[in-house]
């Protein structure tokens, strides 16, 4: 597999252009937006403010973003008197906004945002270092490695070249769905080292968790869902192992490397396959779940109701949210591998979901 970025082509002792293997039943993917089943992801490294703002220009052309403003966008004159913010049901955070939520339209499609991060033992007391953004829409797919460790905090208050967004104000805006994969340590790192409040999440190992109707005692890693549930190539499913084994090596001590390695500049050429290849499956797992759930898992459901313990969707989302929320708590503790939906009874006894 050839990785690209603009300005060179990583072939890494992965498959070639020429090599890539291909799958007869592409075509009999979930739905018809659904990419085909071999990916070839391509890349793009951020490591300076001038990148940063091209990505931001990147983003807000791509995405499908709410208007920042109701009053700008529609010409109106601005008020004293800021609504409610949409985050304010938490109690911890009032960033106001201008804009009713009800005012315009929320995006009900697939979500086109995808999230992940890397680091020093990634936390509140640990370091960001990458960024991994990953943009799919119908007409569009890029991935965006974003050197935190490099550029720093002017990471999130950059501006777009519009002036009316920052990665920290995207990140926050809970109208703008992103997809995560286990959010904790990410909410975790973001909001204790730069206080970006995640807003707008739905994790992908609930989804997990749903699709089984509320799933086992442990959660799965992101390796485990990929190999269950996508039904993988066994020729792709091997270059996506090489590059996972490969970075592994690079960072993860035990395999005889080093978390820092994730703060070099440049990054390692494995380091960036073990990053990219990760994201760039989050959109398909994601359609694959929500097909099997049959109810999409959408943002707009938080405004349509209130979250309960009702249907699928809305424990996924509620869910999402306490554990963004665990960013929020004096003292973050990670938890263990635990089931959150699992209930353990004083006969030793096991039983998953709400009561």
């Amino acid at each position: 597999m050839s990785i690209r970025s603009p300005s060179n082509t990583l072939e890494h002792d992965i498959p070639s252009d020429a090599e890539w293997p291909t799958d007869p039943d592409a075509s009999t993917s979930i739905s018809p937006s659904t990419p085909p089943r071999v990916l070839k992801p391509v890349y793009v490294i951020v490591n300076t403010i001038s990148a940063l703002r091209a990505c931001l220009d990147v983003l807000t052309r791509e995405l499908t973003l709410p208007p920042k403003w109701y009053c700008k966008a529609h010409d109106l004159p601005l008020t004293n008197t800021p609504y409610a913010s949409p985050q304010s049901h938490l109690g911890a955070l009032t960033h106001p906004t201008w804009a009713p939520p009800l005012l315009f339209n929320v995006p009900k499609g697939t979500p086109e945002l995808y999230v992940d991060a890397e680091g020093i033992s990634l936390s509140r007391d640990g370091e960001l270092s990458i960024l991994i953004l990953h943009i799919r829409t119908a007409n569009f797919s890029q991935t965006y490695l974003i050197h935190v460790h490099v550029i720093g905090r002017q990471t999130f208050n950059t501006k777009s070249t519009n002036g009316l967004h920052t990665l920290k104000s995207i990140l926050e805006d809970n109208r703008i769905a992103k997809v995560l994969f286990d959010c904790k340590m990410d909410s975790d790192a973001l909001f204790g080292q730069f206080q970006v409040y995640l807003g707008g999440v739905i994790d992908l190992q609930l989804m997990y968790l749903a699709t089984r109707n509320g799933g086992g005692r442990y959660l799965p890693g992101l390796g485990k869902c990929l190999q269950l549930d996508l039904r993988i190539p066994w020729e792709e499913q091997a270059w996506v192992d090489a590059a996972k084994d490969k970075g592994q090596r690079i960072w993860r001590p035990k395999c005889g490397g080093t978390m820092a390695r994730f703060n070099d500049d440049p990054l390692h050429e494995d380091l960036i396959n073990y990053c990219v290849v990760d994201a760039a499956y989050l959109p398909r797992l994601f359609e694959t779940y929500n097909a099997i759930l049959g109810t999409p898992v959408s943002i707009t459901t938080h405004w349509a109701r209130r979250f309960g313990k009702g249907d699928w969707d809305e424990r996924i989302l509620s869910e999402s949210w306490d554990r963004v929320g665990l960013a929020l708590r004096p003292n973050f503790y990670e938890g263990n591998a635990l089931n959150p939906w699992w209930i353990e009874d004083d006969d030793d006894d096991y039983f998953y979901g709400y009561w």
